[in-house]
């Protein structure tokens, strides 16, 4: 069954019950990329902002599935989620605008999803991750800002390996990456991590 003759209601289904959930995913990108990117064009973005908002969104949608429950159209979703994406742009463009400089990683680096009520569905800002336990408010504000200031694929590799912890494969779908750039990417955000916060951390495990 081709992805255009799949129902999205199975394509969902069978994600959620982890059923060939690569195939899924790839079925229900190539079905509405076009229309995302075309959502980020109509709103003045060069090519290349459309791409990357458009690889933004999916994302969010590939962490916010688990808990999708049909609420909404899935379409109404994922636009929804495009344009919580749209709107988190224009923060951001304004925030550097009046800063001059990077924000913190809640507000230009966090990966989130949100429901068709608009409820943040990860948030590392606010959500306990795996690092947490270890560290205290000096060192995660350090790392954090550490983290924002890495080039934003590899904030994102880095993101949904720690928070979301996906597997190098699951990061390679959500990016579009081969698993060796993934690998490389992470391998890269260890080092340059380690590099700025050796005044707060003896060894980063991340």
């Amino acid at each position: 069954m081709s992805a255009e003759t799949k129902p999205i209601d199975r394509i969902i289904a069978e994600w959620q019950a982890g059923i060939d959930r690569e195939e899924n995913f790839r079925r229900l990108f190539e079905r509405y990329y076009r229309p995302v990117y075309r959502f980020f064009e109509k709103r003045g973005f060069s090519p290349d902002q459309c791409q990357d908002l458009t690889q933004e969104t999916f994302i969010r949608v590939y962490i916010g599935m688990a808990g999708f429950r049909g609420e909404a159209r899935f379409e109404t979703w994922l636009f929804h989620i495009a344009a919580n994406t749209y709107m988190k742009e224009l923060r951001h463009r304004s925030a550097q605008k009046r800063t001059g400089h990077h924000i913190p990683l809640d507000d230009s680096g966090t990966v989130q999803a949100s429901t068709s009520e608009g409820r943040a569905l990860v948030d590392p800002a606010s959500d306990r991750g795996p690092l947490d336990d270890v560290l205290n408010r000096e060192q995660r504000q350090a790392l954090r800002q550490a983290i924002a200031a890495l080039p934003e694929q590899m904030r994102k590799c880095l993101l949904l390996r720690v928070y979301q912890e996906l597997s190098y494969k699951e990061i390679a779908r959500v990016m579009r990456l081969s698993e060796e750039t993934v690998k490389a990417h992470l391998y890269q955000a260890r080092q340059r991590l380690r590099a700025q916060l050796a005044d707060y951390f003896a060894e980063i495990e991340l």
